[in-house]
């Protein structure tokens, strides 16, 4: 039955149009198109900017004129009082100026999802997960600058573990930051209180909370709740399979054709092709890592009167090649070594041993040398390939399954500040697959 008549907030017209069309609120879901939260969220004034497809869907089985919920949402009191500017943090980094090349696929599903979840139709989190050096964080802030305008109360963002000489910040750290941030009041000593007190200033709240290098789901957890208006956006330096529902966008290396436009955007088509070859020997030593790409970019478009050759003969001897990755503040070493130091001992210890193989390794090629344990050797593998330090390589005869190190996480262990350590020096500690550690 339709509607002619328009209440005082898009609220009650909605919920006056679907009861008097004898429809319960999963009726309209089914018949609509869009989530049962949406609706309820929608009929309780929950979302402060609602989509305007998703009420052009309703308005149509519905059987109200479309015409008419344009005007409902320029109505005063339909949309969200945000709070005083004084009081909206608005702390996301700049986003990144060029163009993040073979990542436009991934940079429309984020902001598609986080747009969604702004209208309380999903509460899942959005996690971005990748190898050292694969533009995580770029990604993500890029991402978020493109939706800020949905999260009128502000933007928090977090970084949990800048470098290899801080510690990460604990669930216990992070809950009195982000209160901070809210200007929530006093933040409570107890941490359980802190983390209630959270929930509450959240439920009230449109917030984008972006959280970057996390290395764990307890990080994370705080910050989520069913039927809210926020976002949670993060870039992981692991995978974070104990996040159920997560809306995980997996990032690797860039092709040999991506990573060429990456250097001609940051070069010039003319500069690159005037020194092929020397572009090409730049991009395999660069190994399709979008920050060492970005860093050779920057030191030749900073240094006109070098050639290419001059900058692929400096990353020749792999010896000197992270060194070598570095412009200003950003360093690929930097990037692997905050990864590393944040590695359980046993599986650092691992790692050195696992130094000298600079190609494919099996399962048994780990006896005796890193564990004398078939099935440690398989739980290291899994734990190293869920860090995004090794990665899956192919199968030979008899589906033995072969792996390798990421190529700056092998020359780290091996030529970086830690290659003069010996594994057999990490000792007193007994390491546990994560579900084992985690178990009880």
């Amino acid at each position: 039955m339709p509607v002619t008549s328009l209440s005082s907030t898009l609220a009650e017209t909605l919920t006056t149009a679907r009861e008097a069309a004898c429809l319960t609120q999963e009726d309209l879901a089914e018949r609509s198109g869009v989530s049962v939260r949406a609706i309820r969220n929608l009929e309780t004034g929950h979302t402060s900017r609602p989509r305007k497809q998703s009420l052009l869907l309703l308005a149509k089985a519905l059987g109200l004129p479309s015409g008419e919920i344009g005007r409902l949402m320029r109505r005063p009191g339909t949309g969200h009082h945000p709070a005083p500017p004084g009081l909206v943090p608005a702390e996301l980094p700049a986003a990144p100026h060029h163009r993040l090349v073979g990542r436009a696929t991934h940079l429309r599903s984020l902001q598609s999802h986080l747009s969604a979840a702004q209208d309380g139709s999903t509460g899942r989190p959005a996690v971005v997960v990748g190898p050292p050096g694969a533009g995580k964080t770029a990604l993500v802030l890029k991402a978020a600058h493109g939706v800020r305008d949905r999260f009128p109360d502000g933007q928090v963002f977090v970084d949990l573990h800048p470098n290899a000489t801080t510690a990460p910040l604990t669930p216990d750290e992070i809950v009195p930051r982000v209160l901070r941030s809210l200007g929530a009041g006093p933040v409570a000593d107890h941490p359980e209180e802190a983390a209630a007190r959270l929930r509450d200033a959240l439920s009230r709240r449109c917030v984008l909370v972006v959280l970057d290098n996390v290395d764990s789901e307890a990080q994370v957890r705080p910050l989520l709740m069913d039927g809210s208006r926020n976002a949670v956006l993060v870039a992981a330096r692991r995978e974070l399979p104990a996040l159920t529902g997560q809306f995980r966008q997996h990032i690797d290396v860039l092709d040999d054709g991506e990573a060429l436009r990456m250097l001609e955007d940051l070069l010039g088509s003319a500069r690159t092709a005037a020194e092929r070859s020397a572009a090409s020997r730049v991009l395999r030593f660069c190994g399709g890592l979008p920050l060492a790409l970005h860093i050779a970019g920057l030191w030749l478009s900073g240094r006109p009167h070098r050639s290419l050759r001059d900058l692929a003969d400096r990353l020749t001897n792999e010896q000197d090649r992270l060194r070598f990755l570095r412009v200003g503040d950003l360093s690929l070493e930097a990037s692997v070594a905050a990864c590393y130091s944040s590695l359980p001992a046993p599986v650092r210890a691992a790692l050195l041993r696992l130094r000298k193989r600079s190609g494919d390794f099996g399962v048994d090629d780990m006896l005796p040398e890193v564990t004398a344990s078939p099935g440690m050797a398989a739980d290291l593998l899994d734990e190293l390939i869920d860090r995004q330090l090794a990665h899956a390589v192919g199968t030979v005869t008899g589906g033995r399954r072969l792996y390798r190190l990421h190529d700056p996480v092998r020359q780290y262990v091996t030529y970086g500040p830690v290659g003069s350590w010996h594994p057999e020096r990490v000792t007193g500690q007994v390491w546990l697959p994560r579900q084992a550690a985690h178990s009880g």
